[in-house]
């Protein structure tokens, strides 16, 4: 295998869409705690460790999920199942890539470096290893990674948390588990294949439809209690797309399939993409 086939592989491992996400939502804890005169230079350091520190919990998750991700179709094209990467490689690699990303975060402060760090060890250990195989609260805990990716952010600015940032990561939290569950009604028969007791596997398709749309509903206050801190552009842009997530959470309840999963799945993606963009937008005119 050749030296660029290696790194695809990585790259694939290192799930960049995911990651580009909490990119975003890095970008954007940064840009909330921006003030006039403030240097923006942090932003490079924590963006920097803060990348290679997701690809590296990403690539360990999938080095310790071998064996389930063969028993997943959405997963069986993984580097690490088709025998690209092996187990204790993508382990090694992912803890150098996690270890370096967080070395990287004391650049800009400690507490920088401690949320980066933060991150990897809630993916990894907290969701991964712990909750994933045993309970249906594993992604609503495991949600808390996300928001260490936002706090890693703001804080780079100001080496402190405050309320508006604390929320910020708040957001994330709510946003995960109403955005992987219809990942996961979506794929609900992979799940149940490989034994995860992610809630559309444990409780049914029509509760699985009216728990996306009650964690929405739970996530929209926050939404726009941290949209008040902002403006009243961010606030009414945000409520209008809200409204949208849940025209598209009541359309799952009334048909649950695989179809309108997927779409409320995709739209989740765009809706916190959305929400992080007005806040970096406003805070910039």
């Amino acid at each position: 295998m050749s030296i660029e086939q290696k790194v695809k592989a990585y790259l694939k491992l290192g799930k960049l869409g995911v990651v580009s996400l909490l990119d975003l939502a890095a970008i954007a804890g940064a840009f909330l705690a921006y003030r006039h005169g403030m240097s923006l230079l942090p932003i490079l350091p924590m963006l920097i460790g803060g990348t290679l520190a997701s690809m590296g919990a990403m690539i360990i998750n999938s080095g310790i999920e071998i064996d389930k991700d063969k028993l997943m179709s959405r997963t069986l094209k993984r580097p690490t199942v088709v025998g690209y990467v092996g187990k204790k490689e993508a382990i090694l690699v992912g803890s150098l890539l996690a270890v370096i990303g967080t070395i990287i975060g004391f650049i800009d402060n400690t507490l920088t470096a401690f949320f980066i760090a933060l991150g990897v060890i809630i993916y990894v250990f907290v969701y991964t290893i712990l909750l994933k195989p045993r309970t249906w609260l594993n992604i609503v805990i495991g949600g808390f990674a996300g928001s260490a990716a936002a706090w890693a952010g703001y804080t780079s600015l100001t080496n402190s948390l405050t309320l508006e940032g604390f929320l910020l990561g708040l957001l994330i939290f709510m946003w995960t588990p109403g955005h992987f569950w219809s990942l996961a009604l979506k794929y609900r028969e992979d799940y149940m294949n490989a034994h995860y007791p992610m809630l559309p596997a444990v409780v049914g398709i029509t509760a699985s439809a009216r728990a996306i749309a009650i964690s929405n509903a739970l996530m929209i206050p926050i939404v726009l209690l941290m949209a008040m801190y902002i403006s009243l552009i961010a606030l009414i842009a945000s409520a209008v797309i809200s409204a949208v997530l849940m025209f598209l959470s009541y359309r799952l309840i009334i048909n649950p399939t695989k179809e309108e999963a997927m779409r409320s799945f995709i739209f989740s993606n765009i809706y916190l993409m959305l929400i992080l963009l007005i806040i970096i937008i406003v805070k910039l005119i």
